[in-house]
């Protein structure tokens, strides 16, 4: 849920971006994660050919949706910690 949220705060990230988010994740958890949610559609991710190579995560209109629907939930849970 947390992944949603941050990639959806931003237009996109890259990986660094992202593990900056979440300190106490690992980096082979993230990637899964984002492996995970570009198969399932939520996720798109960007390869640009640069060198040193870039890569960006944004969230698709489902991915945006999802996130949508989670706000309301992740509010009620940073209260209710």
């Amino acid at each position: 849920m947390q992944l949603v949220s941050i990639i959806g705060a931003h237009d996109s990230l890259r990986f660094a971006e992202i593990e900056e988010h979440l300190p106490t994740a690992s980096t082979s958890t993230i990637s899964k994660r984002l492996d995970e949610f570009e198969e399932a559609g939520l996720v798109s991710r960007t390869q640009y050919d640069e060198i040193p190579p870039r890569v960006e995560y944004a969230l698709t209109a489902d991915g945006d949706e999802v996130r949508t629907r989670l706000e309301p939930l992740l509010e009620w849970a940073t209260e209710n910690r």
